[in-house]
């Protein structure tokens, strides 16, 4: 079992305005968050060391640097024992192109989120995928045709129950 930071409300207004700009200087985060400099860099470090705070990275509009194509895949695997998990995991961790992989339960064993250039660039991960030797029964993409609801970060006021005052 994972354990657990307990989050104050202090932690937890560093964490909502750090996901919504992570280049904020500690001057201009410690201000938002009404600590002293020194005690929000504190604050900032133990949150990085405890693994809440895994990445900081940019969010790129693709459409201004590419063309690309944005797919929702289900895969179903043809068996299910730990070394054929083991063995499609080992695969698409090495194909770029594959964003995030979810194992899911229901009639589907992983939903990816998957991006190429083009339809072709799809078609050629989807032979690599359906060959055989990944144990892939089943390799069906969704195409994205639009993005209604970006991702904004984690509504963390709903999820997290701060404990403790700061």
């Amino acid at each position: 079992m994972t354990r657990r930071h307990v989050v104050d409300e202090t932690d937890l207004r560093i964490m909502k305005r750090l996901q919504l700009d992570a280049r904020l200087s500690n001057v201009r985060l410690a201000e938002d968050v009404h600590l002293s400099p020194s005690a929000c860099l504190e604050r900032v470090k133990t949150l990085e060391k405890e693994g809440l705070i895994r990445r900081y990275m940019a969010d790129f509009d693709l459409s201004k640097i590419c063309s690309s194509v944005m797919l929702m895949v289900e895969v179903i695997l043809e068996n299910h024992r730990e070394a054929d998990f083991e063995r499609f995991l080992a695969a698409i961790r090495k194909r770029e192109e594959v964003l995030e992989c979810f194992k899911i339960g229901g009639r589907i064993d992983y939903l990816m989120r998957v991006i190429c250039r083009d339809i072709e660039h799809y078609n050629e991960l989807s032979d690599f995928m359906s060959r055989g030797e990944l144990g892939v029964e089943k390799f069906h993409g969704h195409v994205v045709l639009a993005t209604d609801k970006n991702f904004e970060g984690y509504p963390l006021d709903l999820l997290i129950e701060p404990r403790g005052r700061s």
